[in-house]
């Protein structure tokens, strides 16, 4: 049964768009008890598998007893696309489970909601409302070297023929410009990446990274909405690796009716 104290988030872009479903999910209002307390959702997390099962099937509830597809998430920047009488699909989905060893899912499918699984790095969901199309990307620090945003906008201007002016995108709470310290910097993110540094500290903004990466495919500025909550600052709300090491995943799910 769904608890009462279930806390979701959503973007103000997507709640203009009959067609969509989404939400960013707090940590709070699951079974998980101790530094995974308590929505967590992270199967490699080591918490309980039974806590994680039922936290899974508390959000499967809130999204109306739907499909949630997972990721076996490897900030890589391999994308899976799911289109209709998809024979992988068919065969190979299990409902909330790892289907996919991918950190990106683009499809054309509807009443499948498509989840990232964080705690610090990005989900970025897309929404083309003209093709109705969907998409959910994992990026932390190496998904942002690698761009794996803006090889999501070109798969589906290739693979759905989307228009990239079309497209509306979501940035979940992350860690923030604030709290992005890269002591390792010159050997971790390129070079022509540093421009995003915070003058004099060893700080990026990767939320602004992103938002260049998506206005850089064509994506106007009007269409993207950061939330700008930093995970690390508000721990209370959202699973940090940065600020807890030892914590959960919190979940971000997007779906077309």
């Amino acid at each position: 049964m769904e608890k009462p104290d279930i806390k979701v988030y959503e973007f103000e872009l997507f709640k203009k768009e009959t067609d969509i479903i989404h939400g960013v999910f707090a940590r709070e209002g699951g079974t998980s008890i101790g530094q995974f307390d308590s929505l967590n959702i992270g199967i490699n997390s080591g918490d309980e598998y039974s806590a994680i099962a039922s936290n899974r099937k508390l959000i499967s509830l809130k999204m109306g007893m739907k499909p949630l597809l997972f990721l076996n998430q490897v900030h890589g920047s391999d994308i899976k696309i799911l289109k209709k009488d998809d024979n992988d699909l068919s065969e190979n989905f299990e409902p909330g489970k790892e289907t996919y060893t991918a950190d990106s899912t683009i499809t054309d499918i509807t009443d499948m909601f498509l989840v990232i699984q964080i705690a610090d790095c990005q989900a970025v969901m897309l929404y083309d409302p003209q093709k109705k199309i969907i998409a959910n990307v994992h990026s932390g620090w190496r998904g942002s070297t690698k761009n794996i945003i803006g090889s999501t906008v070109d798969n589906m201007v290739s693979e759905f023929g989307c228009n990239a002016q079309d497209i509306l995108a979501g940035i979940s709470p992350s860690l923030g410009p604030c709290c992005a310290e890269f002591v390792n910097y010159k050997d971790e993110i390129p070079k022509d990446l540093w421009k995003y540094k915070i003058k004099d500290k060893d700080y990026f903004d990767f939320w602004r990274m992103s938002t260049d990466q998506l206005m850089d495919k064509g994506i106007i500025k009007e269409h993207i909405e950061n939330m700008k909550i930093c995970t690390k600052c508000n721990t209370d709300m959202f699973y940090s690796y940065r600020g807890e090491k030892t914590t959960g995943r919190f979940a971000c799910v997007i779906s077309m009716k």
